[in-house]
């Protein structure tokens, strides 16, 4: 399957939460462990990065896992954010702008409507 960048930024970046926050690792010792600055991990982060081969390998190892079980975790999110985009909209433009909207700060969430229109 062949996925958008920014399907693949949000979805590094998720994994990159995910995974922090199932091992409990803080950005600093995350970078000591891989060998990955903080300044490049914070980029990743932040969606502005994504990981090369060595890093990603690099971060399966400090997290404990093998290279192929963190990609099977990114594919995962992955497939999910592109269910997501389908679920959310008929075209591609609409389904990949929730993508984008839904990665910064200022996220927007989609609204809520009843079946009668009205919002919740």
């Amino acid at each position: 399957m062949r996925y958008d960048i920014d399907v693949i930024q949000k979805a590094e970046k998720e994994l990159l939460a995910q995974m922090q926050g199932a091992t409990s690792l803080t950005k600093k010792r995350l970078s000591l462990d891989s060998g990955i600055s903080r300044q490049h991990l914070g980029l990743i982060a932040k969606g502005k990065r994504n990981f090369s081969l060595k890093s990603f390998c690099d971060l399966a190892d400090a997290f404990g896992c093998t290279a192929t079980e963190l990609m099977a975790k990114l594919e995962a999110i992955m497939m999910e954010l592109v269910k997501l985009q389908v679920s959310m909209a008929a075209d591609k433009t609409k389904g990949i702008n929730y993508v984008k909207s839904t990665s910064g700060k200022n996220a927007q969430k989609p609204s809520k409507e009843l079946k009668d229109g009205k919002k919740l």
